[in-house]
């Protein structure tokens, strides 16, 4: 069966460029040629066969059995530049995609025609993705995935079904599970009490404060307010490494927020401040430069020190998680814990995934036996 007729497809003007419109296969396309509408292109087109021309822009071709197949990569780079057309996206955005498409799309599917691509690829896809990311990130790569289909659907009509409209998609479990462990509070005692030099103030803001790795490195000595004892925090690192200053409050992940410091921790601050090495930074590494990224602090100081204190390491996120637990089972009321953590109020991630009993000693269970015998006790009077 031919695939297509000459004379089947015609080229376009359009705002000074010249685009190729055809249909292949029963499926319509329409593409830019990438060329002006000059008269010397002009001249061209009438030389050129417009679904070959179109076939080759496209990355479709002609296999041995006379069939046309689609080059993910073609479709996946377009389905970018025509969102980025539509929605003007920031080079940052721009770049976080194309790198997801290059990084983590093609090498998975590039060896499949697009027409071919399946449910079962897409699933198997996604749940490798799940081991090693975020689910945060697995549904922003799910959902990029899912527009270049719709792309390769609405716009380009290449296919007819979308995959990612599949139930057994849709049902995939993308929530959300705790996977960081917690330091319990006799460990939470021993690092604090045994750590030292600058590590020890590190520990100390990490600790008491749950605040994040990736805000902890970016500290500067300009967000302390020694006389009102204040800590101004305003930015972060992104998962590119890249510093973020923030101004406002975006969503529900605060990095823009005023804490207010323990006495003990203005003190560690003033001594560590006569002997610093850097007077931007706070934390800086050997070479006198702030941390790329958490992990050296994990690898080179962290880690020894937990050895050394006979303590299994449960990564450097779970003593955010220990904080929390820490405050809700001292009392702290828990829009306290979130304005301290930059968890928007009222949201039910705090409870669900930072606070846990597993921080709890034998002997802390008792100490809470023991109050709440004595609360009973004011209102009740029994004999033993």
């Amino acid at each position: 069966m031919s695939n297509y007729q000459k004379g089947d497809g015609v080229f376009k003007e359009r705002a000074g460029k010249i685009y190729v419109h055809g249909t292949i296969n029963g499926k319509f396309y329409r593409k830019s040629t990438g060329k002006k509408a000059t008269a010397i292109n002009k001249a061209w087109i009438k030389k050129q066969d417009p679904l070959k021309i179109l076939a080759e822009l496209l990355g479709l071709n002609i296999n041995g059995s006379n069939e046309i197949k689609t080059s993910i990569k073609e479709v996946a780079y377009e389905a970018l530049e025509m969102q980025n057309e539509a929605k003007k996206m920031s080079e940052k955005h721009r770049k976080n995609k194309l790198r997801v498409v290059e990084k983590n799309i093609l090498p998975f599917f590039e060896g499949i025609p697009f027409e071919s691509i399946s449910v079962r690829n897409i699933v198997s896809w996604i749940n490798n993705l799940k081991e090693n990311y975020s689910f945060t990130r697995v549904k922003f790569m799910k959902n990029l995935f899912k527009s270049i289909f719709n792309y390769a659907k609405n716009d380009l009509r290449i296919i007819d079904y979308n995959p990612f409209e599949s139930e057994t998609i849709k049902n995939i479990d993308l929530s959300w599970t705790a996977t960081t462990d917690t330091y319990t509070t006799k460990e939470i005692s021993l690092i604090l009490n045994e750590s030292i030099g600058w590590f020890k103030i590190y520990l100390d803001i990490a600790i008491k404060y749950g605040l994040r790795p990736a805000e902890i490195i970016v500290l500067k000595w300009d967000d302390i307010d020694f006389d009102n004892g204040l800590l101004y925090l305003q930015r972060s690192k992104n998962v590119d490494n890249e510093i973020i200053e923030h101004k406002k409050v975006v969503g529900n992940k605060n990095h823009f927020r005023t804490i207010p410091l323990f006495d003990s921790t203005i003190e560690l601050l003033k001594n560590y401040e006569t002997v610093k090495s850097n007077k931007e930074w706070l934390f800086v590494n050997k070479d006198n430069k702030t941390y790329t990224n958490s992990q050296s602090v994990v690898d080179f100081h962290l880690k020894p020190l937990l050895s050394e204190l006979n303590i299994e390491y449960k990564t450097l996120y779970a003593l955010r998680r220990s904080f929390a637990s820490i405050m809700n089972f001292a009392g702290q009321d828990l829009e306290s814990i979130q304005k301290v953590m930059g968890h928007s109020e009222g949201s039910s991630v705090t409870e669900k995934h930072y606070i846990t009993e597993d921080i709890l000693t034998i002997q802390d269970r008792k100490n809470q036996s023991k109050k709440s015998e004595q609360l009973f006790n004011t209102l009740i009077k029994s004999e033993v």
